[in-house]
């Protein structure tokens, strides 16, 4: 694993609270059900991180699995917090 995973994860984490659950861009929270979305998306950054390693794409490869481990975690985080 590399150090772009975590660097995009918490990235992606912190953009994805600003815009859906802390109140600066909209007043309101998003549902709770938004977190089916976002795990169905984790999904598909996770196959495509897969995919891109077996086709020897390393750094396009760490990049997905840190947009998957981000978008998962905080889906996560978003049912049991918010």
């Amino acid at each position: 694993m590399s150090a772009r995973v975590p660097a995009v994860a918490g990235v992606i984490a912190a953009i994805l609270y600003v815009m859906l659950d802390s109140g600066v861009i909209r007043p309101e929270a998003a549902p709770r059900v938004v977190s089916v979305s976002l795990v169905v998306l984790a999904v598909i950054f996770g196959v495509g991180s897969w995919t891109s390693s077996i086709g020897g794409q390393r750094s396009r490869s760490s990049t997905l699995a840190g947009l998957a481990v981000g978008v998962a975690g905080y889906a996560i985080v978003r049912l049991f917090a918010f």
